[in-house]
């Protein structure tokens, strides 16, 4: 009996293995689905920079400098002051160091986000006039970035699953139900072509230089900021049953 029933637990162990090893597999094939989108910014990031100065004699100290630019901000450019986002050297930072070292020279920074080319124009227009000693924009970007992500992601899987249908179709079948989605990074591409000066009231736009002059509005025209545009691209690898 004992024998038997050795006998009887190896047949089902075997059977069972067995059952394991010819279960079939679904074929499937592996694709790469990608998306591009192009859109048009609404927000211009600009960094800025004021540092001290003398002249005849004179300082003009970083808290009157900022003052100024402040108000050409939300006078000329008509930006909101919430727009404006200022370094974390405050006041009681400035007095300390002011305190430590009597000759000390200050430099603070900012960013502000503007809505359209002509008010980023108008800034570097005033430059000189503003004693700005940097300004140049750091980015473009827009106001519904997160949906423009969400859907070209969507875009791509869209895209897997239309190249896996016609790969197959050439071959006489067809795609099935996705067995896997893969993201290889989970980021969106993103080019902004950026927009920056390299020094002074020179600005710096695909290797080519523009001379700050306000009296030029092409600064802000097709050929610079005014015609930029935000490209994204992404990627996504699918897997899909093969029918």
């Amino acid at each position: 009996m004992k024998n038997i029933a050795i006998a009887l637990l190896l047949t089902c162990s075997t059977g069972t293995t067995y059952a394991q090893i010819t279960t079939p597999l679904p074929h499937s094939i592996s694709v790469i689905g990608t998306a591009e989108m192009e859109i048009i910014p609404d927000e211009i990031y600009v960094s800025i920079s004021i540092t001290e100065f003398t002249k005849d004699k004179k300082k003009y100290l970083v808290e009157e400098l900022e003052k100024s630019m402040v108000n050409f901000i939300e006078t000329v450019t008509a930006t909101p002051r919430k727009e404006i986002s200022m370094d974390d050297l405050d006041a009681d930072l400035i007095a300390l160091k002011r305190k430590s070292k009597k000759d000390a020279v200050i430099t603070k920074s900012y960013e502000v986000k503007f809505k359209e080319q002509k008010q980023v124009s108008k800034l570097f227009a005033a430059m000189d006039s503003l004693n700005i000693s940097s300004a140049y924009v750091v980015r473009y970007s827009h106001s519904k970035m997160d949906e423009f992500k969400k859907q070209i992601k969507i875009d791509a899987i869209k895209a897997a699953k239309t190249k896996a249908e016609y790969l197959l179709t050439a071959i006489g079948s067809r795609a099935g139900k996705p067995l896997s989605v893969v993201e290889p990074s989970g980021f969106v591409t993103i080019d902004d072509g950026t927009y920056r000066p390299f020094r002074g009231n020179t600005f710096q736009y695909n290797g080519s230089y523009l001379e700050n002059n306000s009296d030029k509005e092409d600064i802000g025209g097709e050929s610079s900021i005014g015609g930029k545009k935000i490209k994204l691209h992404y990627s996504i690898n699918a897997e899909f049953e093969i029918l």
